[in-house]
């Protein structure tokens, strides 16, 4: 039987919780995510699905009791905090991130808006999502395996994320079997081997984006107009506020979206 522990958030780490556990050669010994109370703006709670399949979980701060724990494999999905040299080689066989987005190109936090708006001027409209052995540096690790979908001019960095789900869980699923016969790290790509643009960006990333002067917006400069249009789209993530104007005392929100379809 193999051991897994799972750090996972999001609706995607509750479906591959779901996944994990529903393989009969897998065993999770403890389940690390968000508090039961705590507020989020996604749908699904890795804390609440672990209880109903009568599995060990435990919040954030309790991370470090997986060291109480013989495991093969810790699994992080959209795990919030940076797991230290302690952690990482705990597992006896060692530890895997899926990681929404395609390394090495992008490492680090809010790349799906990071990429609408690189698309244009890289010409680079693929988006990827990565299977990947963890080390101390964040995203750094080698690669397993990766899937991608392509970004359109119309995407907004939440049509990007809905569509990169799927293609992550897809590959996370072709990956179980491996992860099984505790295989998955036999053949793997140092990230060096690849050719392209790298990209590091940190959470803070985006916070002095969300402000667009409204002369920017009258722009009649094709290119920057472009650009402005990049940046909306790549701020717009309902529910989370998108980027905005000031007109006089008044906020305006800039969004792709119609009234129609709020």
């Amino acid at each position: 039987m193999t051991t897994v522990a799972v750090f996972a958030t999001h609706g995607l780490g509750v479906d591959c919780l779901e996944l994990l556990d529903t393989h009969p050669e897998i065993d999770i010994p403890m389940v690390v995510t968000y508090a039961p109370d705590t507020e989020t703006w996604w749908t699904g709670s890795v804390y609440e699905t672990a209880q109903e399949l009568e599995l060990p979980v435990v919040s954030l701060s309790d991370q470090e009791t997986v060291l109480d724990h013989e495991i093969d494999y810790l699994l992080s999905v959209y795990y919030p905090k940076i797991l230290d040299e302690r952690l990482l080689s705990h597992p006896s066989q060692g530890a895997i991130n899926l990681h929404q987005a395609e390394l090495p190109r992008y490492r680090g936090s809010n790349v799906f808006a990071h990429a609408i708006m690189n698309a244009r001027t890289d010409d680079h409209w693929q988006y990827g999502t990565t299977l990947h052995e963890m080390v101390a540096e964040v995203d750094a690790g080698p690669i397993i395996d990766r899937a991608f979908v392509d970004i359109y001019d119309d995407d907004t960095a939440r049509t990007l994320y809905d569509r990169t789900l799927e293609a992550s869980l897809s590959l996370f699923e072709r990956w179980l079997p491996a992860i099984a016969d505790r295989n998955v790290l036999g053949e793997t790509t140092l990230q060096d081997e690849f050719d392209g643009e790298r990209y590091f960006y940190t959470k803070e990333s985006l916070d002095d984006l969300f402000y667009i002067d409204a002369d920017r917006l009258a722009t009649e400069n094709p290119q920057e107009s472009l650009a402005v249009y990049d940046q909306i789209r790549a701020l717009e993530f309902p529910p989370l506020d998108p980027a905005h104007t000031e007109l006089g005392d008044k906020t305006v929100y800039l969004t792709t979206r119609s009234p129609e379809s709020e």
